[in-house]
């Protein structure tokens, strides 16, 4: 496991009731796993370590990403690299833009084949938009999207490091 620092643009909403959107930098865990006998890559954002559950964003947003490429023995084949990491650029981007303010990107879990984002929300933030803006920049993808309650933050929790 090691700490990777990524850049991104986050919600202070649940801090300060502001809503303003700051950048930072900051660390993320990032470590390999089984999940359900599956090998797993994951990245968690420790921000929220000690003060999950945020209770101002208790509901969860998954989007699936399907590779469009066999992975081979990886996660993803890594001549899709540069397409998945812009798809991701524009799910954290249009994430931001209908969140308002009140969305925050917490965690991406890679298996084979797929990768998976999780955001917490707001009760307010409608996401029925980002996948078809998704579909636009990259219509060659498969993404999904479902929306869950989780107040307890339980599946950010369950994927932080003991």
């Amino acid at each position: 496991m090691h700490r990777t620092p990524r850049s991104r643009r986050w919600s202070k909403a649940d801090a300060t009731g502001a809503g303003s959107v700051i950048r930072v930098v900051m660390p993320w865990t990032h470590r390999t796993a089984d999940i359900e006998g599956r090998p797993a890559q994951i990245l968690v954002d420790d921000q929220f370590r000690d003060s999950a559950p945020v209770r101002e964003l208790p509901r969860l947003a998954w989007f699936g990403v399907y590779c469009q490429r066999a992975p081979g023995v990886g996660f993803w084949d890594p001549e899709e690299t540069d397409s998945l990491d812009a798809l991701e650029r524009d799910l954290i981007r249009l994430c931001e833009q209908f969140g308002q303010g009140w969305a925050v990107y917490v965690l991406r879990i890679a298996t084979s084949g797929i990768r998976e984002y999780y955001v917490y929300m707001g009760g307010g933030v409608d996401f029925t938009q980002v996948v078809p803006g998704l579909l636009a920049q990259h219509p060659d993808y498969r993404i999904d999207y479902e929306e869950s309650t989780d107040p307890s933050w339980s599946r950010y929790t369950s994927c932080l490091p003991a």
